[in-house]
């Protein structure tokens, strides 16, 4: 298990594989906790095969991340996001996180797991699934 955190004004997305890159961590799980000052998150149509997005911008509370790290395509370290956030009014979002601000913190637990799990293209949903 590793804890680390992200500081104020991070990217979290890239942000976070950066760190996982320096860990050296191939595959396994993050969970986190924090606030952000804006995020795009995205849903999947299954239908179109596309994803749509939302940009929200304010103060916002993190009330669950997680994210499965695994190997890429290519063996890029890929996160596999999502997220629930809450406005001032506790207004609730949720979905796959494209990117986000960091806010004042993000803290986070990693859980590496010793096996080097890939994604290879599944061309009937159109998403790039765990092998």
């Amino acid at each position: 298990m590793k804890i680390f955190r992200l500081k104020k004004g991070d990217e979290l997305v890239s942000e976070l594989i950066k760190k996982i890159d320096s860990l050296g961590v191939k595959s396994g799980v993050v969970i986190g906790v924090g606030a952000l000052s804006s995020a795009e998150l995205m849903m999947y149509d299954l239908k179109s095969k596309k994803y749509f997005s939302k940009k929200i911008k304010g103060a916002m509370e993190i009330g669950s991340f997680t994210a499965i790290v695994t190997r890429g395509i290519q063996g890029e370290t890929h996160i596999h996001p999502h997220i629930v956030v809450s406005d001032s009014k506790f207004k609730t979002f949720c979905g796959h996180l494209k990117e986000g601000i960091v806010a004042a913190t993000f803290e986070a637990v990693l859980f590496p797991s010793q096996e080097i799990i890939e994604r290879y293209k599944d061309t009937d949903i159109g998403l790039n699934l765990i092998k």
